[in-house]
C-alpha cells in the first residue's frame, strides 16, 4: 500500500510539471529565459518528492509478515557449592601382593642356607613370581659396577652362583625387601648373609668381610647389608651371589642381566616334584598374567595346585 502511493504521488508530479513545460514552451520563446524557468520548476519538484517520500508511513496489520517463534525454554544449571566441593584424593603408592613367607625362623633356618621354608609351597606345585612387575624402587644389584669373574655352574665343578669382582670393603646391598634368615661364618662361605624376600626368593651374599645386619632384621632394596672380602673359601676379594627358591639354588642370570645389572622382564615358573625345584624363565603377554595364572604380584602363586603349567 505504502508503495502505490508513492508512484501515485510521483505521476502527479510528473503530470503537473510536463504541463508547465508545454505551456511555458508555447509563451516563452527565448530559450534562455526559459531555461532558467525550467531549472526552477525542477528543483521545486525534487524537493517536493524528497520531502513527500521521506514521510513514514506506518505499515498496516495485513502488510506485516508475522513469525511465531517457539518459547524460550531454560535449561536449569547444576547448582554447585564449591566452597564444599570434597577434596580430592591424592593417589597412593600400591605395594605389591607378598607372599606368605616364614618370618620366624627355626633353629636350624638360622644356621644352614639350604633350608626350606615350611611355607613355601607347602599347599601348591607351582610358583609364579613375575619380574616385569617389580618396580625399579623395590629392587638392587647386590654390588652395582662390579663383573662376574666365575659364571654359575662353573667350568670345572658345579658353582652354585656367580662371583663378582670387588675391591675389598665395597659395599654389599640387598637385592630385594626381606627379612635376614642367617647371618655367620658359614664353612667356605665364609661370612654369609641370606634373605629370605616377600617374593619367594631368597638370595645369598658370602665371602664378606663383615656382616652388617643381624638374624631378623627387615631390610629394604638397596639396603647395605655386608662389606665385600676373601673369607672362607675365596683367592681374591669377590662377592659369591646366589639366589634361592625354597632352599634350592638357581641360576641367577635368570634374574638379573649380569651385564646391565638390571631385573629381567620375565617370568620365574618354580614346579616342585618331589623334593626337586626346577625353575624356568619364560616370557609371559599381558593377557596371559591376568587370566591364565591368576596372580596379583610377584611371589603368588597359581590357583590350582592341580594345575600343570606347560610352557
Amino acid at each position: 500500500m505504502k508503495n502505490n502511493y508513492k508512484v501515485f504521488l510521483i505521476r502527479t508530479l510528473d503530470w503537473i510539471v510536463f504541463s508547465i513545460f508545454v505551456q511555458l514552451k508555447i509563451i516563452f520563446i527565448m530559450p534562455k529565459i526559459y531555461s532558467y524557468i525550467l531549472s526552477f520548476i525542477t528543483l521545486i519538484t525534487l524537493t517536493t518528492c524528497s520531502t513527500v517520500l521521506s514521510v513514514q508511513t506506518p505499515p498496516s496489520v495485513s502488510d506485516q509478515e508475522i513469525v511465531m517463534s517457539p518459547p524460550a525454554t531454560e535449561v536449569p544449571l547444576p547448582k554447585v557449592d564449591y566452597i564444599f566441593l570434597p577434596p580430592t584424593p591424592e593417589l597412593e603408592k600400591t605395594e605389591y601382593a607378598r607372599k606368605d613367607i616364614t618370618e620366624n625362623f627355626s633353629p636350624r633356618e638360622k644356621a644352614d642356607i639350604a633350608v626350606p621354608d615350611p611355607k613355601l609351597l607347602a599347599d601348591e606345585n607351582s610358583l609364579v613370581i613375575d619380574l616385569a612387575l617389580i618396580t625399579g624402587d623395590d629392587y638392587a644389584f647386590p654390588l652395582p659396577g662390579a663383573k662376574v669373574i666365575s659364571p654359575y655352574a662353573g667350568r670345572r665343578r658345579h658353582h652354585s652362583g656367580v662371583d663378582l669382582k670387588t675391591c675389598a670393603n665395597d659395599t654389599i646391598v640387598a637385592a630385594f625387601d626381606g627379612i635376614v634368615r642367617m647371618a655367620k661364618p658359614y664353612a667356605a662361605y665364609g661370612n654369609v648373609v641370606v634373605i629370605r624376600h616377600y617374593n619367594g626368593l631368597e638370595t645369598v651374599y658370602s665371602h664378606n668381610s663383615k656382616n652388617l645386619v643381624k638374624v631378623g632384621e627387615r631390610v629394604k632394596a638397596g639396603d647395605p647389608v655386608g662389606l665385600t672380602g676373601r673369607t672362607g673359601r675365596a683367592t681374591t676379594e669377590h662377592l659369591h651371589f646366589e639366589v634361592r627358591i625354597n632352599g634350592q639354588h638357581f641360576n641367577p642370570n635368570k634374574v638379573f642381566d649380569m651385564e646391565k645389572h638390571k631385573l629381567h622382564n620375565s617370568c620365574l615358573v618354580a614346579t616342585k616334584t618331589g623334593r626337586n625345584i626346577a625353575v624356568k624363565a619364560v616370557d609371559i603377554l599381558p593377557y596371559q598374567r591376568e587370566s591364565e595364572y591368576r596372580y596379583s604380584y610377584a611371589g603368588v602363586p597359581v590357583s590350582d595346585k592341580n594345575k600343570k603349567i606347560d610352557l
